[in-house]
Order: structure tokens, then C-alpha cells, then sequence
């Protein structure tokens, strides 16, 4: 069974993986991002990845941020990692490793791996949503993965949260009341704590404990989330939404998200408008969803 060497990037470590046809992994490692060295470093990065882990593998496959032409590997923009924007990885790629390589946006990747293995299997119509320091996501439409015209669907960071709100406003952009690092510093705000000293972590152990300004925090933040997830079950009715990031594995989050919509539903339906309601579910996949969806990728959409 064929080996194929898996790359998911990121802005402060490259992963990597060997993993076979079946996303069976038989070897990880990591190394940190190049940020100074720039455009070349990175290529170095990868080749050293490739010449210690990768001269047996079948084909490369990577996950990274940035909006993409997975067709070809064309960066129009890559996020942190300035220096890719306006380059054909494929072709830089190609004068230094000999093996076939793709390249997918990292949260398209992520939905990929849930659509082929995960939460998503079997699903006609549906989003993937991570929550992090933004909003990653993902729309599936009739099966498959939705890219749009430019490569952008599913940027559903800068989704303004009001309409009215007009030029474009930077800080009422969908992804800052809905950050991980927002829920957090709530939080913190609420109990007179150090923002810097809290995190998810510290609040979710409260939460788990039945502090109730911890859980009204969590519901504050559930119905922002909730108001966003609906507006896009208006324009798209789908039957599943799937919610990652590390957050996504608390029970007590997705219990809220849950309520929440459901109420958005509730009061959508006596003012006669015809809302639907979508599934709800965490994601299955953890660090390893975006090198997971580029196999994919290169397996099932590139692979001829």
C-alpha cells in the first residue's frame, strides 16, 4: 500500500505526516514555521521534510491557509505567510521534489477529511465551521466541496454582524464577538481576571463545575454564534453543520449552540418566516483533519 506525504502549514509549525491510502498514519513529526527567512526558507523546509520523510512517498499533499486555486496551486493569498501570495507552489515545488503535489485551503482541507472519514459522510448539503482565532469554514453543496467563483467560499470571518453598518467596519466583521480568544477574555472581564492569564481551558473548567457566569458567558457567545449559523441556513438549508476547533469537543458548548439555534428557530417560525433548522455536530477530526482532507484531496479531486 502506497505512502503519501501529508504537509499541513500553518503560521507557527509545519506538520507533516506519512500517512496510506486510507489516512492510516505511520509516521508525524513537525518543524517550526519560517517567518524571516521568508519565501526560500520555507521551500528549504520542505525539502528537508521530504529528503528525511518523504523519498518513499507516492505523491505530496499539503493544507495550507491562504486563498487558493487548488487546481493548480496558485496562491492568491496565504494569510500570515506573506511571501507565498502570488506564487505557484506546484511550480516552485516541482523544481525540488520530484513527486506529484497538491496544495488545498487548510479549513477546506479540515472540511475534506469530515466529508470523506468524519461528521460530514453522506451528507448532501452542508457547512464546516472552525472556531479559533477566526472562522474557518467550509460549504458543501450536492456532495461536494463548494469553492466559489475566486476560491473564497467560505471565509466566513468577515462576515459583517450588521447590516446596517456601512462602509465595511473591521471590528463588527463576524469573527471578533466570535473568536476563541473573545469567549475568553469575556470571561476574564466578567470575574476581574487578567485577560492574559485566561483561556479556553480555564473557562470551560469553570463552566464544567456550574460556574453560572461562566455558563452565561458561554450562552452570550452561543447566541452570536447561533444568529451567524442562522443567517447562513437562510441562504443555503443545510442539513448538517459541523463545528471544529478545540473548543468543539466541549459537550457543554455544542449543548449551547443547540438551544440557541433552536430558539433563533422558534422565533423565526411565529414571525411566518420559512426557517429551517440544521444538525448540529462537532467535528471528528482534531490536528490531523487538514492533512487527512488534502489526501483526500489529491485522491479523489486531483488524481487522475
Amino acid at each position: 500500500m502506497a505512502d503519501y506525504l501529508t504537509i499541513d502549514v500553518g503560521g507557527t509549525s509545519i506538520k507533516y505526516a506519512l500517512m496510506n491510502e486510507n489516512a492510516e498514519i505511520s509516521e508525524k513529526g513537525e518543524f517550526d514555521t519560517p517567518m524571516e527567512e521568508g519565501l526560500d526558507g520555507f521551500l528549504k523546509t520542505l525539502k528537508t521534510i521530504y529528503d528525511y520523510n518523504g523519498k518513499s512517498a507516492s505523491a505530496m499533499a499539503m493544507s495550507a491557509p491562504g486563498r487558493i486555486d487548488a487546481a493548480n496551486g496558485y496562491f492568491y493569498t496565504s494569510g500570515a505567510l506573506g511571501y507565498i501570495s502570488g506564487v505557484n507552489l506546484k511550480e516552485k515545488l516541482q523544481e525540488i521534489i520530484p513527486l506529484p503535489f497538491v496544495v488545498e485551503n487548510d479549513a477546506k482541507a479540515a472540511a475534506l477529511a469530515e466529508l470523506w472519514k468524519g461528521s460530514m459522510q453522506g451528507v448532501s448539503n452542508g457547512i464546516v465551521m472552525t472556531l479559533g482565532t477566526g472562522i474557518g469554514g467550509a460549504v458543501i453543496i450536492d456532495g461536494k466541496l463548494y469553492r466559489g467563483s475566486t476560491f473564497a467560499a467560505g471565509e466566513f470571518s468577515g462576515i459583517p454582524t450588521n447590516m446596517t453598518s456601512f462602509p465595511y467596519d473591521f471590528n463588527g466583521m463576524w469573527a471578533v464577538p466570535n473568536s476563541v480568544r473573545k469567549l475568553s477574555s469575556n470571561y476574564a472581564e466578567a470575574i476581574h481576571m487578567d485577560p492574559a492569564k485566561c483561556n479556553g481551558r480555564v473557562l470551560f473548567e469553570a463552566a464544567n463545575k456550574g460556574d453560572a457566569t461562566a455558563l452565561q458567558v458561554i450562552d452570550d457567545y452561543c447566541k452570536l454564534l447561533a444568529g451567524g449559523i442562522m443567517s447562513l441556513q437562510f441562504a443555503l438549508d443545510v442539513q448538517k453543520v459541523a463545528i471544529g476547533g478545540g473548543i468543539s469537543k466541549q459537550p457543554l458548548l455544542l449543548t449551547s449552540l443547540k438551544k440557541q439555534i433552536h430558539s433563533y428557530y422558534d422565533a423565526a417560525q411565529k414571525a411566518g418566516m420559512p426557517a429551517s433548522i440544521p444538525e448540529v455536530t462537532s467535528c471528528t477530526f482534531g490536528n490531523d483533519a487538514n492533512m487527512i482532507g488534502a489526501l483526500y484531496h489529491y485522491l479523489y479531486e486531483m488524481k487522475k
